[in-house]
């Protein structure tokens, strides 16, 4: 059974807007190696569409960096899952468009054959935690203050607390570090 894999990039103090980040070609290299791993990337309509308006454009024009440019064809050739109750019209290659986040849909994706299913938009966290679908956490901490934005978890009511097991850290050359845990 595939995973569902959290993988975000946040700040200290818990923004993830992706204006506090450290975007070298580190960090690009690390998210298309993780993407090697991936049959499924799921998005909320926000982060989709910030993502769709950049990245496909590097994919076919060839622009940016080697690791740029790999990230782009990785997450371009992935399967990509938006939920938006406000019906948009995708144009990145592979994407599918469903109303509702929903137990019954992310249980068969993850029954579907293939690579980890991969998650980085704030807007469907909390849902899937409040499912209990998130199989594992990478949390990529950059040494910058941003003091704005979209924090996670902002709207999430636990009756239970989720309880992670630490499976190990990676150090970023840009100071940052990816904390990797795993629902315990």
């Amino acid at each position: 059974m595939r995973k569902i894999i959290l993988a975000i990039n946040t700040t200290p103090e818990g923004f993830c807007d992706h204006r506090g980040v450290i975007p070298d070609s580190e960090m690009h290299q690390f998210y298309a190696d993780l993407l090697k791993d991936a049959g499924t990337m799921l998005f909320g309509r926000k982060t989709y569409q910030l993502l769709e308006a950049y990245w496909p454009d590097v994919a076919k024009n060839r622009t940016g960096t080697k690791e740029e440019i790999d990230f782009a064809d990785m997450s371009t050739a992935v399967q990509k899952v938006v939920f938006s109750k406000k019906g948009i019209e995708p144009v990145w290659q592979n994407t599918i468009v469903l109303n509702d986040l929903n137990e019954s849909v992310l249980q068969k994706l993850k029954e579907q054959a293939g690579g980890d299913i991969f998650v980085g938009s704030p807007s469907i966290v909390d849902q899937l935690i409040k499912l209990g679908m998130i199989d594992e956490y990478i949390f990529v901490v950059h040494p910058i203050i941003f003091g704005n934005g979209k924090r996670f978890f902002e709207n999430i009511k636990l009756s239970t607390p989720v309880r992670l097991a630490f499976d190990r850290v990676k150090q970023f050359e840009s100071g940052a570090i990816g904390l990797f845990y795993r629902s315990s």
